[in-house]
């Protein structure tokens, strides 16, 4: 059976360089996706490029279990690709349009190829649509509390202005 490849699609009010900032900042990346840690800095082969790597602790995960990812391609602000070792290849695609708060809003879409079989597309679905909303509340000045999550629901509702559809599945 093929792999699932989901695409999430949210109109947020706030310019591309604003949502830009959420997706490769360190501190504020740990205000919506999980606890992150920047590795030292690598070259790729027979260049001086410089490779950013990161570990990112997802939430409800236990102890020694992270995810290594790479950034593989980077367009600021429009496009930043991560590769994972164990959650596949993670796509935003960021675009300009008008309105929103300081009259132009971000287009974002998100491409989530995880290698995983169909029949568990429905939870991880339900994953990143949680880390959307999340995302949208730090948008708005409200970081996740990982400590208050790690007890209780945080409330993952979506926040006024903003509209969101996954483009692959229902609802």
């Amino acid at each position: 059976m093929p792999a699932a490849e989901l695409i999430f699609q949210r109109t947020i009010d706030l310019p591309p360089v604003i949502v830009w900032d959420a997706l490769v900042d360190p501190d504020l990346l740990a205000g919506w996706l999980g606890e992150v840690r920047m590795l030292p800095a690598a070259h790729a082969d027979e260049t001086d490029t410089e490779v950013l790597a990161f570990e990112l602790r997802w939430p409800g995960s236990g102890a020694g279990q992270s995810t290594t990812a790479t950034v593989s391609e980077i367009e600021a602000p429009r496009r930043l690709r991560v590769d994972t070792d164990n959650r596949g290849r993670i796509e935003f695609i960021l675009g300009s349009i008008p309105g929103g708060f300081r009259g132009s809003s971000t287009e974002l879409e998100l491409r989530v190829d995880s290698g995983i079989e169909p029949a568990f597309a429905t939870a991880v679905r339900g994953e990143w649509q949680t880390s959307l909303d999340r995302l949208e509340r730090l948008l708005h000045g409200h970081p996740v509390d990982w400590a208050k999550v790690a007890s209780h629901s945080d409330g993952t509702t979506g926040v006024g202005g903003t509209t969101a559809r996954s483009v692959n599945s229902p609802g």
